[in-house]
């Protein structure tokens, strides 16, 4: 269970599109104005973003995105769902028959806390985020 930049982009890019004032989509170079990331991946990310259902993406003369649903009902969870898939624990293989218990213990512990850590992703929001935890 890791998270790659992937997931910092994402959050990025959702917090800018939140922070929109007038409520109207906002563009993609507006987006990578407050993201300090290569603009290669702000489109890849967009992407996924789109296809998971936590931003809209409108074509055209006065398109861009927009968040699909508020701030409050986008989770962390969701968001790293959205762009790296579900986490899965790190799953280790014995080497030889003597370490199979102990490659257990440490297999059940990973998972233990994968579950833990998507519980908990999930109650983190876009919304809390946004106002800094408070």
């Amino acid at each position: 269970m890791k998270l790659t930049r992937s997931v910092s982009y994402a959050v990025g890019i959702l917090l800018r599109v939140q922070s929109s004032k007038s409520g109207a989509p906002m563009t993609a170079t507006a987006i990578a104005e407050g993201c300090d990331f290569p603009p290669r991946f702000l489109y890849r990310v967009l992407r996924r973003m789109v296809d998971a259902g936590l931003i809209n993406g409108i074509s055209g003369p006065g398109g861009g995105y927009s968040l699909a649903k508020p701030a409050k009902d986008i989770s962390m969870l969701d968001v790293v769902n959205a762009v790296e898939g579900p986490l899965v624990a790190t799953e280790l293989e014995p080497v030889n028959r003597k370490q199979k218990k102990s490659i257990a213990a440490i297999n059940t512990l990973c998972a233990e806390n994968a579950a833990v850590f998507s519980q908990e992703l999930s109650k983190l929001n876009l919304l809390k985020l946004a106002t800094n935890g408070k």
